[in-house]
């Protein structure tokens, strides 16, 4: 009976993720099931043996009387997060904001979507430098390059925005 439920919960819509190492094998798991993880030789033995992983996962979680999370993917999200910031933090990012001439939220926003942004592009990265340490450091180094003449910049497209 679990071995059906087991089935079903995994045609629900979980984070899969796969991530390749230094070696040529892939590492997988489910971000929801915690330490739901398994690996492979290639991609597709990594997702395999991810979901035979998983199955036993959930059988195990079923009969210990545990219940099974949701897919993160079908939780709600409005946009709208109520943020609590230590006194001077506020008062520096309010600060920041009112020099980049935009609202405290806009500012914010700019400052999460560049965190989100970042880590994206290291992911990116690492795929890209097929996972050697030497190749990401460079790709790093040419990255951080790129971003220091970004903000060099946007001092002068300000000024030319409000001239």
């Amino acid at each position: 009976m679990n071995k059906a439920l087991a089935t079903g919960y995994l045609r629900k819509s979980y984070a899969r993720v796969l991530i390749p190492d230094d070696e040529g094998r892939y590492a997988a798991q489910i971000l929801e099931f915690p330490g739901c993880y398994s690996e492979g030789e290639t991609p597709e033995e990594a997702y395999a043996n991810l979901e035979e992983a998983a199955q036993n996962w959930i059988e195990s979680a079923l009969a210990q009387g545990m219940a099974i999370p949701e897919p993160s993917a079908s939780q709600g999200y409005s946009g709208t997060v109520s943020l609590r910031l230590p006194k001077s933090i506020h008062r520096r990012a309010a600060e920041l904001a009112h020099r980049d001439g935009v609202s405290l939220n806009q500012f914010l926003v700019a400052a999460i979507a560049h965190r989100v942004g970042t880590e994206d592009l290291l992911a990116e990265m690492i795929l890209r430098s097929g996972g050697g340490r030497g190749d990401l450091m460079t790709a790093l180094k040419e990255s951080a390059a790129a971003a220091r003449a970004e903000r060099s910049a946007a001092p002068a497209r300000r000024r030319a925005r409000t001239a």
